[in-house]
């Protein structure tokens, strides 16, 4: 069963805030027949301003904590949540290489999953050419709601 199959039996809408996975996650979502259902947006926000003028973000908390941070996916999740009014958001942020960027290295991807009230995050690094990580990050990040959804007994 595929994601908008699974959110259709729980009621549930996505929305997803993307950096690093520039919108790669949204169009696995949209691939889906009946996503317009279920998806109620996504952001690309590739840079620090458009974090801050497109999902609310304030730019001395991504200078305190860094633009690769659990708390600026978390902030980056919450906006497109509050942003889009959906019950599920999915944020991401990281460096897709070849190099390394602000002393993180490539492959190093944050993700946020906001889920109704419970937020997870996680810190993942993928190996591969920057068009491998992104897709595997993509993929990786709508298979760990799958699996959270199951784990809090909505699916």
């Amino acid at each position: 069963m595929n994601i908008i199959e699974r959110l259709k039996e729980c009621k549930l809408t996505i929305s997803t805030a993307e950096s690093l996975t520039g919108g790669l996650i949204a169009s696995k979502i949209c691939e889906i027949p009946g996503a317009s259902n279920y998806f109620k947006g996504g952001v690309v926000s590739y840079t620090k301003e458009a974090k801050c003028s497109l999902l609310g973000l304030n730019m001395e908390d991504i200078e305190k904590y860094g633009v690769y941070s659990n708390e600026t996916v978390i902030a980056m999740a919450k906006g497109i949540k509050d942003r889009t009014n959906s019950d599920i958001s999915i944020a991401t942020s990281g460096v897709a290489g070849p190099g390394s960027d602000e002393g993180v290295e490539a492959g190093t991807v944050y993700f946020c999953y906001y889920l109704e009230n419970q937020i997870v995050t996680e810190k993942k690094i993928f190996k591969g050419t920057r068009n491998e990580i992104r897709e595997e990050a993509s993929i990786y990040a709508l298979n760990i709601v799958i699996g959270l959804l199951t784990k809090i007994g909505l699916w």
